[in-house]
């Protein structure tokens, strides 16, 4: 079993009230593919960066979760024909939110693969950097033009 962070925002039409059903209702579709349920987030209704599907604002999820591989394309299908649903990401791996939580062994190996050095390639000068000699043109395209 591998573990995930699941963030979704619940459709404005769903009330403060009716919050808790969307929320157990994900809950219940996790249990039903087999993963479990780790720790549960409500952020509140937020203002959404761009319009989606006319809206402007949404309530805000953050799962943590422990599921079997083969079951997040179930899972994601689910949240994705839910009407009560209007987005949802699902990340492998739990990021830590801290220092402590590193300290404490916490960081999963696949946050750790996130991070990673510049490569080499990055600094040569045709790398879109205009940092490295211009190259100076072959006489056979000077005349072509």
């Amino acid at each position: 079993m591998n573990e995930y962070e699941l963030l979704y925002i619940v459709h404005p039409r769903k009330g403060a009230d009716d919050v808790p059903g969307v929320v157990e209702w994900v809950n219940g579709v996790v249990r039903q593919v087999g993963g479990e349920m780790l720790t549960a987030d409500d952020w509140g209704r937020q203002r959404l960066a761009y319009p989606i599907q006319h809206e402007l604002e949404g309530t805000y999820i953050l799962v943590t979760l422990r599921l079997p591989p083969e079951a997040t394309r179930a899972l994601e299908s689910q949240l994705t024909i839910s009407e009560d649903i209007m987005r949802h990401i699902l990340i492998r791996g739990i990021i830590p939110l801290g220092e402590d939580d590193r300290d404490a062994g916490a960081v999963s190996r696949g946050s750790e693969e996130r991070v990673s050095a510049p490569r080499e390639a990055d600094s040569r000068p045709d790398a879109g950097g205009d940092s490295g000699p211009v190259a100076e043109p072959s006489p056979a395209t000077v005349g072509a033009e």
